[in-house]
């Protein structure tokens, strides 16, 4: 089952979007049904992809560097349940942001979505 790109967007968790000391974050909410995350999470800002070594998804105390998601290694993505994703290296300049994500899910095959934030 193909979640459409607008039922995605719900995810994210506006205004979310923040510098920090070792570059920036974000947050997105499930709040549609659960999910199992089993390949790297892709994360590209203002078309710009970023390494997946440089990101971590946290969720419930538990962090997983997005470069060992795999099928054996997969994260959860419960209901309700925030997840923040952080991307190391450079912080992002004020102003609106294109954020693009798209990762592999066991449930629901390739899910891809784009949203806008500022800082």
């Amino acid at each position: 089952m193909k979640i459409p790109a607008f039922v995605l967007k719900k995810l994210y968790l506006k205004d979310s979007l923040k510098n920090t000391d070792e570059g920036f974050e974000f947050a997105i909410k499930n709040t549609l049904m659960d999910a199992t995350i089993i390949s790297p999470v892709t994360i590209t800002v203002d078309n710009k992809p970023f390494p997946k070594e440089k990101i971590q998804v946290t969720a419930e105390g538990n962090s997983w560097s997005v470069k060992d998601i795999s099928d054996t290694n997969a994260v959860p993505l419960k209901v309700n349940v925030e997840v923040t994703v952080v991307v190391k290296g450079e912080n992002l300049s004020s102003g609106e942001h294109e954020i693009e994500i798209s990762a592999s899910t066991k449930e629901y095959g390739d899910i891809q979505f784009s949203v806008k934030d500022a800082l």
